[in-house]
């Protein structure tokens, strides 16, 4: 259908041929990724209103509930905007590869992993909160699972690799040097362990199930 104006008045024709229309965009699917970003905020907002302090790990104190709900609880902003940073761009990479619910399953697992290292290395007076243990653990993740050569893939993980390897390192070398106060080493190089741990896990078991097929 379309319009033409003769002298002031507008007639409607019927087009021989029906006008091709433009493919509809795909709705926007919201991502786990995302989730996990208002979640961590959400709760720090919260936590600023009515203090949350129950579901922080506190090692002298300690709850079942607490490894968990300690990895979306953060003290100040840059502790939260840090981690909020990283985690948007390698839970981005993880979701990529692994989907929502392996995005979820990997925050959750290397998270409360480090935390529960924490709980059985460092001091009872110490009370753990962040979510870098799930952020080091995403590191590895999203390093050692690109298995495609496609150069995207390619370039994503020399310049992340490159990143990861060198951030853990120097979590390493900072820890063995006593560390800097406030601030969870345990965490971050156990996270990182659990990243690879679970990367590593769900290789045999795959690899398993085939030679079961």
């Amino acid at each position: 259908m379309f319009l033409v104006s003769v002298i002031g008045t507008t007639l409607a024709l019927q087009s021989p041929v029906s006008p091709t229309r433009l493919p509809a965009k795909p709705p926007k699917q919201s991502t786990a990724v995302y989730g996990l970003l208002a979640a961590n905020f959400g709760i720090f907002m919260a936590d600023k209103v009515t203090p949350l302090h129950s579901l922080y790990l506190n090692h002298a104190a300690f709850r079942a509930y607490q490894p968990l709900t300690a990895c979306f609880c953060h003290s100040t902003r840059s502790h939260l905007s840090g981690n909020l940073f990283l985690l948007l761009l390698f839970g981005r990479s993880v979701e990529d590869d692994w989907g929502p619910n392996g995005l979820l399953v990997a925050y959750a697992f290397c998270g409360i992993l480090a935390n529960l290292a924490s709980l059985a290395i460092l001091p009872r007076a110490t009370i753990s909160l962040g979510a870098s243990g799930s952020v080091y653990g995403l590191f590895a993740v999203s390093v050692l699972s690109v298995r495609s050569l496609e150069w995207r893939k390619v370039t994503e993980l020399l310049v992340l690799g490159d990143f990861v390897v060198s951030r853990v390192l120097s979590e390493m070398k900072t820890a063995a040097m006593g560390g800097i106060p406030g601030v969870n080493h345990v965490a971050h190089i156990a996270g990182a362990a659990a990243g690879a741990f679970l990367v590593l896990l769900l290789r045999i078991i795959d690899r398993s199930s085939r030679n079961i097929d």
